[in-house]
């Protein structure tokens, strides 16, 4: 997985996508992608598969623009909700309130 983020992020570099704000609009269009499909059930879709690399393909090049490294970005997050308490309510995590 490593190779494979520092190859999408080189892609990127080498393809010039260097504006943060394009790149989360690209970012929003792909997830937006994800929407469409979920909105037509179609959860397991060649489209939903497409739909979900892209959305990592530009964020793993959005985080390489700002100098983030995503796997520290996803390590901290997960230390952070790994000790996170609640309950999950019709298929969502809720978190307690402190």
């Amino acid at each position: 997985m490593e190779d494979l983020i520092q190859a999408v992020a080189e892609w990127g570099r080498n393809k010039n996508i260097n504006d943060p704000v394009m790149q989360y609009a690209k970012l929003n269009e792909e997830v937006g992608e994800i929407a469409h499909e979920l909105t037509r059930n179609n959860l397991k879709s060649e489209e939903m598969e497409d739909a979900l690399g892209d959305t990592l393909v530009t964020l793993i090049i959005l985080a390489d623009i700002l100098g983030y490294d995503l796997k520290q970005c996803l390590g901290e997050a997960y230390g952070v909700i790994s000790h996170r308490k609640g309950k999950t309510i019709n298929g969502s995590f809720i978190k307690e309130e402190q």
